[in-house]
């Protein structure tokens, strides 16, 4: 038994991470992907537009204006807005809410077989945090560290921890995760982990965490050093990082060797030397899988996916 589910998302991204990303739920069985382009000149959408599961819709001035809003209006309004407004589209199954680099992975039997094991009174389900790190040599497949308490942050990352902060959870980004919606639900506004209802009342949502082994949003924050230096600036101003990690990069660009200093950084931030993989596995904050989102890609879109 299945369930039919659509995927929603905002996105602006360069191309091959947006065709990673519609080519991983394709795979995944999504009945179909609302793909919303914050850049209605965005090139993915001329390739896109033309699938058959793809509706690819330019977030136009006009767009915008129907909404109430500006292209200038803050950008997670815009993101809520737009997402509400795909939500609103549907009337049966269930939306994923999820942003480019987010994966979610459900390890047995695939999400429609997951989603239709949920009880009728479920109106959201949300799934934990798991965020892609880099490992050293001769480690295969992917490694994602999950949330942890401050105490396993601090044996796993020593004096870096602070940088974290203390409500991430041992994560760069949110380790919230991020939520299927039923479809069809009245008075539903979507934000960026959930949804909630006109006045702020809470859905009826059952939490799946991470280390129960179910299910993870796999978030790929941050791996390419070249993807992260580039959207630097826009994190700092928008809250993207902690105040104690905002401060070290504040400073880090005052000094003369900064690319040399930010890049360290950014491993120490992104990537685990085996003596840290060993610590997460002792913290039980380590999952390993066997996939591979670029093959996933080159398999659906063929020489249309510039890889790497």
């Amino acid at each position: 038994m299945t369930a039919p589910w659509r995927v929603g998302a905002i996105l602006n991204e360069p191309l091959p991470d947006t065709l990673r990303f519609a080519a991983w739920y394709l795979e995944a069985g999504a009945e179909g992907l609302t793909l919303l382009f914050d850049n209605p000149h965005d090139p993915a959408i001329p390739v896109l537009s033309t699938h058959p599961r793809i509706d690819c819709v330019a977030c136009t001035p006009e767009f915008w204006a129907d909404l109430g809003l500006t292209p200038e209006t803050r950008f997670t309004k815009r993101q809520n807005a737009a997402l509400t407004w795909a939500y609103r589209r549907q009337t049966e199954g269930w939306l994923l809410n999820v942003d480019a680099d987010e994966f979610m992975w459900v390890s047995e039997g695939g999400i429609g077989p997951f989603l239709a094991e949920q009880p009728t009174q479920v109106e959201a389900i949300r799934v934990e945090t798991a965020e892609i790190v880099a490992g050293p040599d001769g480690v295969a497949g992917q490694i994602y560290r999950l949330p942890m308490e401050r105490d396993a942050a601090r044996r796993v990352y020593g004096d870096s921890a602070a940088l974290f902060g203390p409500r991430r959870k041992g994560l760069i980004g949110h380790p919230q995760g991020k939520s299927f919606i039923r479809c069809g639900l009245k008075n539903v506004f979507l934000r960026q982990h959930w949804a909630q209802r006109q006045g702020g009342g809470e859905l009826a949502e059952t939490f799946v965490p991470v280390r129960g082994g179910a299910a993870a949003l796999l978030h790929h924050i941050g791996l390419d050093y070249e993807v992260w230096r580039a959207k630097l600036d826009w994190r700092l101003v928008s809250s993207g990082f902690t105040v104690p990690l905002t401060e070290r990069i504040r400073a880090l660009l005052e000094e003369p060797d900064v690319e040399t200093r930010l890049r360290a950084l950014h491993g120490d931030l992104h990537g685990v030397d085996p003596v840290r993989l060993d610590r997460l596995r002792a913290e039980g904050a380590c999952l390993e899988l066997p996939i591979d989102v670029d093959g996933v890609a080159a398999q659906i879109f063929g020489a249309r996916f510039p890889a790497g």
